[in-house]
């Protein structure tokens, strides 16, 4: 086949592809292959198509799929060094890192300095145990690609691979944080563990020691410590502190396998693990910095982590999250299975899992897992709540209110933070039509939390609407706005009790400045056609009412709203609207 140059190639798709910084943003594709100009086919085993399938694949996030064919349109063009490049990158993003490194001296011959490129050879040889090479291949990183402040500490753990320790300690030197800083904790740690390589045991415990003084809620730093503790002959003290920090942080890990007298001995420090957890962290940075847009980048970090060392869990879990923000559950999933039974977050990437299978239509089996998980541990509340939160979802009110009963019986005291639980159960209990059961975990959500804006809502919504405890519901109504000006949901609350009160003026002007913050919720459409007839607004009302119609209204609202339009609001259907089934809505989401 004869070659086509890549420019050639780019320039005659330049209609159908966006730019690459809009794709690698997460902008979606304006239209898929089978979409393209009439009378255009493109061949799918063409270089043509290919380069686009992996295009479309790449603004999907789907790495698997758009390295695969961009790897295939590389075959047809292999000495293309845009092509190889755009078949490296996206080897790096679906985590191909061994496959990338084999492209990366290609890349590298003509962009000398690119900071991908030298970083995964680098990576590469870590893991052989090259640390001079992969010390020589940082060196060759342009500047414009540095790790930031962060490459003294890669540098200090290749200088410990080398055995320059005082080397290592120089680098360490440069970044030593202040007493006090944040990060004085995780630099600590690094000390600790080239100190253990350097076999400075003294040293070394000394530095978990005071590491874990300083970050006590940190559960990175507390394994960090209890494994090099454990390695340093302090196991009991290295179970303690899991044990405690299990204890305070119930509803959040697991401890049980790491404290577990059968529990493996930790493997000792090296600068590939010791590395891996820098890449993880500055993924962490990049994904946490609201100003960058290129959530992707923080992706091939967490890749690079996890290719030095495949039991980064923390890293798995991040990537699982980032694969879940751009659709890609079934990669979700898979990652969080790579995360294994005597890991902390064994248990969160379970939970997860059943979360996940949810958003994929399997809820037979997300409530499986999930009561498979209920069972495991008596003692938690967590998976109990996760199930009795996703059976409410799904509508499923009598067996969510047994599933919250389950995490009620479980707590041990309830905790200002245990607020949700309550609101939860007390929104599945309305739905069930157990009104006083209701609102007792109403009143009891704003006993542990008074000033939660959706909860006033939903009690002073609920009060209003079944002209009960007018005044007391008037004043909730009108904290919550105070709470959250700019809440359609809320706003219309406002609107409604006004309405229910026979204020149809303020009434009218609450609806409209709720369908002016939340134009696409059918039951504020409605509530506001309700004012307008009220107030002589008939055509407008009515108006109204068809916009309720057409935003996807609950079902059991679909033939009053018709009865409205055909005959006009009448005693018949002008009833109130919550009790008798309310609105997710009116929880705030």
């Amino acid at each position: 086949m004869r070659r086509i140059p890549l420019v050639l190639l780019s320039a005659a798709l330049l209609s159908v592809l966006p730019l690459a910084g809009q794709a690698q943003q997460g902008n979606r594709p304006q239209a898929k292959p089978s979409q393209t100009q009439p009378g255009v086919r493109l061949q799918p085993t063409s270089l043509a198509g290919r380069y686009l399938a992996a295009r479309v694949g790449e603004q999907d996030h789907d790495y698997d799929i758009a390295s695969d064919q961009m790897d295939q349109a590389l075959a047809l063009t292999p000495n293309d060094p845009e092509m190889i490049y755009a078949a490296f990158r996206l080897r790096v993003y679906a985590g191909r890192i061994d496959q990338a490194a084999q492209l990366a001296p290609a890349v590298l011959a003509t962009r000398p300095g690119d900071g991908f490129a030298n970083l995964v050879l680098a990576v590469e040889a870590i893991k052989k145990g090259d640390y001079r090479g992969a010390e020589r291949q940082l060196g060759r990183i342009g500047a414009e690609n540095q790790l930031g402040a962060l490459r003294e500490y890669v540098m200090a753990w290749l200088k410990a691979g080398e055995k320059d320790f005082p080397a290592a300690r120089s680098y360490l030197a440069r970044l030593k944080p202040a007493a006090g800083e944040r990060a004085e904790a995780p630099a600590l740690v690094i000390e600790a563990q080239i100190d253990e390589l350097a076999g400075d045991k003294a040293a070394a415990e000394a530095k978990y020691r005071r590491a874990s003084t300083l970050d006590r809620n940190g559960l990175r730093t507390t394994i960090a410590v209890a494994e090099g503790l454990r390695r340093l002959g302090k196991d009991a003290d290295a179970r303690e502190l899991l044990k405690t920090y299990g204890e305070k942080y119930s509803d959040a890990v697991v401890v049980d396998a790491l404290i577990a007298p059968n529990a493996p001995m930790p493997k000792p420090p090296s600068p590939a693990s010791g590395i891996a957890e820098i890449l993880f962290d500055i993924g962490g940075i990049l994904a946490a910095d609201q100003r960058n847009q290129r959530t992707d980048l923080a992706l091939i970090f967490y890749q690079l982590a996890t290719s030095l060392k495949p039991d980064q869990d923390f890293a798995w879990l991040m990537i699982a999250g980032l694969y879940e923000q751009f659709n890609q559950v079934p990669k979700a999933v898979t990652a969080l299975g790579k995360i294994g039974p005597n890991s902390p977050l064994y248990w969160q990437a379970r939970l997860r899992t059943a979360a996940l299978d949810a958003q994929e239509d399997k809820l037979d089996q997300a409530v499986s897992r999930l009561r498979a998980l209920v069972a495991e541990k008596p003692n938690r509340i967590d998976a109990a709540l996760t199930l009795a939160d996703l059976l409410r979802t799904k509508e499923r009110y009598a067996d969510a209110v047994a599933a919250y009963d389950t995490a009620i019986s479980r707590m041990r005291k309830p905790e200002e933070r245990h607020w949700q639980v309550y609101f939860g159960r007390g929104i599945a209990l309305e739905r069930t039509k157990q009104w006083p059961k209701a609102e007792l975990d109403m009143k009891k959500a704003l006993e542990l939390s008074p000033e939660q804006p959706y909860v006033l809502n939903y009690l002073g919504y609920s009060w209003i609407d079944q002209g009960m405890k007018l005044e007391e519901g008037m004043k909730m109504l009108e904290r919550a706005t105070e709470l959250r000006p700019d809440d359609g949901s809320i706003t219309d609350s406002v609107g409604w009790a006004f309405y229910r009160l026979g204020q149809y003026d303020k009434a009218v002007d609450w609806l409209e400045r709720a369908t002016e913050q939340k134009g696409e919720d059918p039951t504020i459409a409605e509530h506001l056609g309700d004012a307008y007839w009220h107030v002589g607004r008939r055509r407008e009302a009515r108006f109204q009412w068809e916009r309720a119609l057409h935003q996807k209204p609950d079902k059991d609202r679909l033939p009053i709203i018709q009865d409205k339009l055909a005959n006009g609001l009448s005693p018949g259907n002008d009833k109130p609207t919550v009790y008798e089934k309310a609105a997710d809505s009116k929880q705030g989401g």
